[in-house]
């Protein structure tokens, strides 16, 4: 926020809220490949007082999602209902309170607030605050949300930022508030064609035309492996060398499990509600992560029937639940046999980050596995109504077999390293 370039954006969003009569907190802007001036996020109070909000504040969208620099700076929400922090200690004598003596108003709060990045997160939050902790790594391509206060061990739920819906004294709802978004211009699930023939694409999942999807996804313990490293240091994490497990008190940004989980999340909402899907991840048979969602147990499902949706982003973002050392390892067998027999799917997105621990069979993998694996499914695809599609996608790692299936399916092959991630900024 010290970047000239943001002054002016800076005064003109205050005013903004000055004549709508509301707090505007800075807290993190994003340069766009497409704009001059940045846009702002910061945050506010919501609609009943509550609670907080994130808002917006830069160049307007028109209605074909174009950013129209012409017009005048827009504030609006982004996101309502961010939680208040909990008293946490034992006997709950947390106060608050300004100068006159009285208890702090939420927007008291807010316009005292400390936005100010140590290395690179936000400050812990306390009672009262915001429960919105905001990360990014060392070059600065990344915002994710995290945990608001990781030094607070009393209330073992508030692990993440999340949003909390409140009636007078009373919480309706509360969950958990994710988002990990890059600095790429890829990275956007962007929107071709009408209605009848259009794709999304995504900088994992490309090319999404289809409407009846599988997604078989890794889920081994080697997706905890860290792409992005902050510099600031909190709490043991366990996580994947390559080789071996580790832990550390390094904050990592962005592991290649919570890169997956962004990108299927972020597809899966864009996805138009006649679509039919299947999700399924893949570790050792009998682990954690050995698992289809529920709603697809039986075959696709229409992604817009009434919960559906939301049911398969909870799916998704319960791939990173408990120690990585429980997830299990890289057995993709049973998620490829069944999506092969399922005629009704017609595309297959198939995405792993390491060989397989074990051949079809169950044998030790070998290089020389390549060819008979890949020519068994191709097989199997003869004997299909249709050609099941198969994308796969290499996430670390150069996988020939994988390119070589979707060479034989019709497929897109999509290597996925570090710098894939890292360069090509749109910023």
């Amino acid at each position: 926020m010290a970047n000239e370039q943001y002054q002016e954006t800076l005064q003109q969003c205050g005013l903004l809220a000055k004549d709508r009569h509301q707090v505007f907190k800075p807290v993190f802007g994003i340069k766009m490949a497409e704009l001059n001036t940045p846009v702002l996020y910061g945050l506010s109070v919501n609609s009943n007082k509550a609670g907080y909000a994130l808002m917006r504040c830069g160049a307007p969208l028109s209605l074909d999602g174009r950013y129209s620099e012409t017009e005048d700076a827009f504030i609006a929400k982004a996101i309502e209902d961010i939680g208040v922090m909990k008293c946490t200690k034992p006997k709950g004598d947390c106060e608050q309170k300004n100068n006159e003596g009285n208890i702090k108003s939420l927007r008291e709060v807010i316009e005292g607030l400390d936005v100010s990045f140590t290395a690179d997160s936000t400050p812990a939050r306390t009672f009262m605050e915001p429960a919105l902790g905001v990360m990014t790594d060392k070059k600065r391509k990344l915002v994710k949300f995290i945990d608001p206060n990781p030094n607070n061990d009393a209330e073992k739920f508030e692990t993440e930022s999340y949003l909390e819906a409140i009636s007078a004294t009373r919480t309706i709802t509360r969950y958990p508030l994710y988002l990990a978004a890059f600095a790429r211009a890829d990275k956007r699930i962007e929107h071709y064609g009408d209605d009848s023939n259009s794709v999304l694409n995504g900088a994992y999942f490309r090319n999404v035309k289809s409407k009846r999807i599988r997604f078989l996804v890794d889920g081994s313990g080697s997706m905890s492996a860290c792409i992005l490293w902050g510099s600031t240091y909190g709490n043991w994490k366990i996580y994947w060398s390559g080789s071996y497990y580790f832990w550390s008190r390094q904050n990592c940004a962005l592991t290649r499990m919570e890169s997956l989980q962004t990108e299927l999340t972020s597809l899966l909402t864009a996805l138009s509600p006649d679509t039919k899907v299947s999700i399924q991840s893949f570790s050792s048979p009998g682990r954690k992560n050995h698992k289809v969602w529920e709603q697809s147990s039986n075959g696709l499902i229409k992604i817009g029937n009434e919960g559906v949706r939301e049911s398969a982003i909870v799916f998704v973002n319960s791939l990173d639940n408990g120690r990585p050392t429980k997830w299990g390892g890289t057995y993709p067998w049973e998620g490829l046999d069944a999506s092969f027999k399922d005629n009704e799917t017609d595309t297959l997105y198939f995405l792993s980050d390491g060989e397989p621990n074990a051949d079809r069979m169950g044998g030790s993998w070998q290089a020389n596995d390549h060819d008979p694996t890949v020519a068994h499914y191709s097989n199997f695809n003869n004997t299909r109504e249709q050609v099941l599609k198969t994308n796969t996608i290499a996430l670390g790692l150069e996988s020939p077999w994988m390119e070589k299936l979707s060479t034989n399916t019709t497929g897109d092959y999509l290597q996925i390293d570090k710098d894939y991630v890292t360069t090509n900024s749109s910023q």
